[in-house]
């Protein structure tokens, strides 16, 4: 098969094969792979980076909509001055979600309108890594699903 064969060929089997990400920007990949004069499997990698970080991205898109959050949110938008009550050094340690990883719980807690909401709808793109699952629930919701336990003292 002469090269610009292969080269016609290959969005169609990247596309059967579900490689969206490295089909939509095949030529523009190549082009960095030639100019960076990357080694075939450096190039391959290369490739595969662009899939693996689509489907991430797709990922947490899918989660969020799944989550169906009132609103989105990043750490980078909250007004830190209007709650100087809190830490910014401990909510970005908070943040990092060193927790999840241990398994621990994060409890947060305040009167209405200090931002609770903000931080944890902000922080749940990232909290979950690989295959780990996380919950966030709101008061309600924890109540609620307190109550379905009557037999759990409080």
């Amino acid at each position: 098969m002469s090269g610009a064969a292969v080269a016609a060929s290959l969005p169609e089997m990247l596309g059967r094969l579900r490689l969206t990400a490295m089909r939509d920007r095949l030529d523009g990949l190549l082009d960095e792979a030639a100019r960076r004069d990357l080694t075939l499997p450096e190039a391959l990698a290369l490739l595969c980076e662009a899939e693996v970080a689509h489907h991430e991205e797709r990922r947490i898109q899918m989660g969020l909509g799944i989550a169906k959050f009132p609103c989105v949110r990043t750490l980078e938008g909250f007004d830190f001055a209007a709650q100087p009550s809190l830490d910014p050094k401990q909510v970005r340690e908070l943040a990092a979600c060193r927790w999840v990883a241990n398994g621990d719980t994060l409890l947060v807690q305040g009167p209405p309108g200090v931002g609770k909401s903000h931080l944890a709808v902000a922080r749940c793109p990232h909290m979950t890594q690989g295959d780990q699952q996380t919950a966030v629930r709101g008061h309600q919701r924890a109540i609620e699903t307190r109550l379905d336990r009557p037999s759990v003292d409080w």
